[in-house]
C-alpha cells in the first residue's frame, strides 16, 4: 500500500491539467468564509442561481474537497487572494484566453489542491486493499489494489484536484464497512445444536460498524452526489444478505425485520449527517434538494445539446462502454474538443504518457486479458467450487454493488469517461478474484492427480 501511495504521489505534479481543477480550487473560498472570516451564515443558498455563481457552484458540488483544499492552502500560507477568478475556469473561453485572464491556478495553488486529492486517493488505495483482502486474502488484496492504482484512468483522476478521489476514497470505505457487517451478520456454516434452530444471532458488537456505515455513507455523499452508487450498493448488499440468510440459513424472520430497521435508521442518520455537512442545504433542505435535482437535469441537457456531439449515447453504446472503458479505452484527459488544439495541453499529455508514472499502458492484449479475468471473477462469485473465498455474503454485496453501478451507467446518456470511474474498482476486484480462482483450479487439479 505504501509503495502504491508513493507511486501516486510521485506523479502528482506531472498529471495533465483539467479545467475543473480550477473550479474546485476556487470553491475553497468557502473555507475562508467559514473558518477564517467566521461568516458561516453566508454559506446557505437561495434561488435564483446565476450561472457560475457561488450559490450554484456550492449547491452543485460537494463539500469535502473545497474545505480540504482550503485547509491545505492555509497550511501553505496561501489565501483567498491567490485563487483564480470566478468560476475558477471559464468553459465559455478558449484555453489560451482562460490562461490569459488568470483562470489557470498558479503552481503552488494547484499543488495544494492535488495534495488534498492525494489524501483521499491514498484512502481509496487502502480501502481497495481491505476489500480485496476479504475476497481471498493477501494476494487478492495485492492484485486488486495494484490493478486499481495503476489503472491509468483512476491514476490521472485520482491525482487531479477533483472530487473523484474523495468519492472513491469514502465510497470504497463504505463498501468495506458493508462487507464487514454482512460477514458478521452471517454465521459460519456449522450445524446448530439441537433445539437452537430459531436462536437469533447476537449482533451487539455491530453497533460500531453501523455507526461507521453512517459516517462513511454521509462523507461519500458529501464528496459527490453520485456517491449514491456506493451507498446504495452498501445498504442494498447488506439487505440482500439478510434476505438470503433468512431463507437459506433458516433464521427467524425477526432478524430480517431487525436488520431492515437498522438499515433504515442508519440511512436516515446518514442523510441527516449529509445535510449537516452541506451548508448549501441548510436553508430548507427539501427545497434545496429540489433545486439541485433541477440543476443536474439542466447540466445533462447542456452537455447533450451543446458540449458533447456524441451525446446522448444509445443503449448499445453504453453497454460497449461498460465492457471497454475499465481496461481497453485510452485515458480521456479532457472533454472540451477545443483543448485538442491547445499546444500546452497536448504537450503535457505527451510528457505524462511517456513517463513510467502514468500507470499501466492501455493496449488491446492487456485490456482483453484483464476483461476476461474479470469475467472469470464474476463467474467465481456465484460458483463456490472455484471462488477463492468462502463467505457467500461477500458475493451478495459485490453483485448488488455491481448491478447498481451498471444500472446507473445504463441510464446515464453522457459519454464522458469520468462517469465510468465507479465501475473500475469493481472490475479490478473481479480481475483479482479471477486470478486467484485460476490459481485455486490449478491447485485442485494438482491435488487430485
Amino acid at each position: 500500500m505504501a509503495a502504491l501511495i508513493v507511486y501516486a504521489a510521485l506523479g502528482l505534479k506531472i498529471a495533465p491539467f483539467h479545467g475543473d481543477e480550477a473550479m474546485h480550487i476556487y470553491t475553497s473560498t468557502d473555507y475562508t468564509t467559514a473558518f477564517i472570516d467566521h461568516q458561516v451564515q453566508n454559506l446557505p443558498v437561495n434561488p435564483p442561481y446565476d450561472i457560475d455563481g457561488d450559490a450554484r457552484l456550492r449547491l452543485l458540488n460537494g463539500s469535502v474537497m473545497r474545505y480540504t483544499v482550503g485547509f491545505i492552502m492555509q497550511l501553505n500560507g496561501l489565501t483567498k487572494q491567490d485563487l483564480p477568478p470566478r468560476p475558477g475556469w471559464d468553459w465559455g473561453l478558449h484555453y489560451a484566453d482562460d490562461v490569459a485572464t488568470g483562470h489557470m491556478p498558479m503552481d503552488a495553488l494547484l499543488t495544494a489542491g492535488r495534495t488534498a486529492a492525494l489524501v483521499y486517493f491514498a484512502l481509496s488505495i487502502i480501502a481497495m486493499f481491505g476489500i480485496g483482502w476479504q475476497f481471498g486474502g493477501r494476494w487478492t488484496a495485492y492484485i486488486a489494489s495494484a490493478l486499481y492504482t495503476l489503472n491509468p484512468i483512476i491514476l490521472v483522476n485520482g491525482r487531479r484536484a477533483l472530487v473523484e478521489s474523495a468519492l472513491l476514497g469514502f465510497g470504497l470505505l463504505t463498501i468495506w464497512v458493508a462487507l464487514q457487517i454482512a460477514q458478521k451478520l452471517t454465521p459460519p456454516p456449522a450445524p446448530l445444536p439441537a433445539g437452537k434452530e430459531g436462536e437469533p444471532i447476537r449482533s451487539n458488537g455491530l453497533w460500531g460498524w453501523w455507526i461507521a456505515l453512517i459516517i462513511t455513507s454521509a462523507l461519500t455523499l458529501v464528496s459527490k452526489y453520485s456517491g449514491t452508487i456506493f451507498v446504495a450498493g452498501a445498504f442494498g448488499g447488506v439487505f440482500i444478505v439478510e434476505v438470503v440468510r433468512v431463507f437459506r440459513v433458516k433464521r427467524p424472520f425477526g432478524n430480517l425485520i431487525s436488520s431492515t430497521l437498522k438499515l433504515t435508521v442508519s440511512g436516515l442518520l446518514a442523510l441527516v449527517l449529509t445535510v449537516a455537512l452541506s451548508p448549501a442545504l441548510w436553508n430548507n433542505p427539501i427545497s434545496r434538494v429540489q433545486d439541485l435535482t433541477q440543476m443536474l437535469q439542466e447540466q445533462v441537457t447542456i452537455v447533450v445539446s451543446i458540449l458533447s456531439p456524441e451525446a446522448p449515447t444509445t443503449i448499445p453504446q453504453r453497454v460497449e462502454g461498460i465492457i471497454t472503458q475499465p481496461f481497453m479505452t485510452p485515458v480521456a484527459y479532457f472533454e472540451q474538443a477545443s483543448w485538442a488544439e491547445a499546444k500546452p495541453v497536448t504537450d503535457s499529455i505527451a510528457a505524462y504518457e511517456s513517463s513510467p508514472l502514468s500507470g499501466l499502458p492501455v493496449n488491446p492484449i492487456t485490456g482483453i486479458l484483464l476483461t476476461l479475468l474479470a469475467a472469470i471473477g464474476l463467474t467465481a462469485t456465484v460458483w463456490p467450487r472455484i471462488r477463492p473465498y468462502e463467505a457467500w455474503s461477500l458475493s451478495a454485496v459485490l453483485i448488488v454493488w455491481l448491478l447498481i453501478t451498471l444500472l446507473n451507467l445504463l441510464i446515464n446518456p453522457l459519454p464522458w469517461q469520468r462517469y465510468y470511474l465507479p465501475l473500475i474498482p469493481i472490475d479490478t476486484l473481479l480481475a483479482a478474484i479471477g486470478v486467484m480462482s485460476i490459481v485455486k483450479i490449478i491447485r485442485q487439479r494438482r491435488m487430485s492427480q
